[in-house]
């Protein structure tokens, strides 16, 4: 693959824009529970798409000088792609993100498309670096999540809240996490992290278990769906094991193995939600997400 190609596919994070289109279809899936009617759909995850590129580009570009000196390879600070050339992407697609958003035939799509662009544009800006830096990149996956209920009245209500503050809150827990992943860490930020990450699970849990509380509930659904609990606690086991390591021994490189496994089970969380209150069928359009978004993960970096 031409090399050129390859840093702007590492620019936008390409494996973790496969995690956000999992968000937008996760939150339609609940909302709405089918497939019909992608001409709804398909707009709301391809925003998703555009905006988290958009914000990853310039997440880039205001930390080029960061960069430069703790990320030199990268491709801002490497030179492969100019600083100037990342912040006109990056700019157009926080602009094209609402319009595609809109384009589903809901102005609330629009809305939501437009306050999830404006919180990245925040968030990249500087937020990121304050005290509350966590907590808004973790509202802005909230955000994402739900983008995809934007067609159902009230955003599915409580059970659809319930479920984007407690997935927001994960992603907080990650990127409290991710803020060693260069010089290695105390361990006492790794914990904080890891438990925020806990609290996450047990909300998202809680949410699994009442499915019915989701518009149109399917007749056949169990008291207890026990298959979107059991991915829940994969995801658990999975997290807990990759971020314990990195809080025995907090080197860079461990904790950016964690910070990759938050991020790759972002897919896995959405899947157990669906699965729980929607069924195994719709759950694995989800969890086929995870293929490309670990191999390409193999090859291009995630954090």
């Amino acid at each position: 693959m031409p090399r050129t190609l390859t840093s702007y596919l590492q620019l936008v994070r390409l494996p973790n824009v496969l995690t956000a289109a999992a968000d937008s279809l996760a939150g339609w899936l609940l909302a709405m529970g089918t497939f019909a009617e992608p001409a709804r759909w398909v707009p709301l995850t391809a925003a998703s798409m555009v905006l988290y590129a958009a914000g990853t580009t310039l997440n880039d570009v205001f930390d080029y000088a960061i960069d430069r000196s703790e990320r030199p390879s990268r491709p801002l600070p490497s030179g492969r792609i100019s600083r100037r050339t990342a912040a006109w992407c990056g700019a157009l697609g926080l602009l094209l993100g609402p319009a595609i958003a809109l384009s589903s035939g809901s102005s609330g799509s629009g809305l939501v498309a437009m306050l999830l662009a404006v919180s990245i544009l925040a968030y990249d800006a500087g937020l990121k670096h304050s005290a509350l830096g966590p907590l808004f990149m973790g509202g802005c996956r909230s955000l994402n999540l739900l983008l995809g209920m934007t067609h159902a009245g009230g955003l599915v209500g409580w059970a659809g809240w319930s479920a984007a503050i407690a997935y927001g809150l994960f992603v907080a827990g990650i990127t409290v996490v991710s803020r060693s992943e260069v010089h290695g860490g105390s361990r006492a930020g790794l914990v904080a992290g890891l438990w925020l990450q806990n609290l996450a699970l047990v909300g998202l849990a809680a949410v699994a278990l009442q499915p019915r509380r989701f518009p149109a509930p399917a007749p056949d659904r169990p008291l207890i769906p026990i298959e979107g609990i059991l991915v829940l606690a994969l995801v658990a086991l999975a997290v807990n094991s990759a971020a314990s390591r990195a809080i025995r021994q907090p080197t860079p490189g461990l904790i950016q193995k964690a910070v990759k496994t938050g991020i790759l089970s972002l897919i896995w969380l959405n899947v157990g939600l669906v699965a729980a209150v929607r069924g195994l069928e719709p759950a694995c359009v989800i969890a086929a997400l995870w293929v490309p978004a670990y191999l390409l993960g193999r090859w291009l970096y995630t954090t």
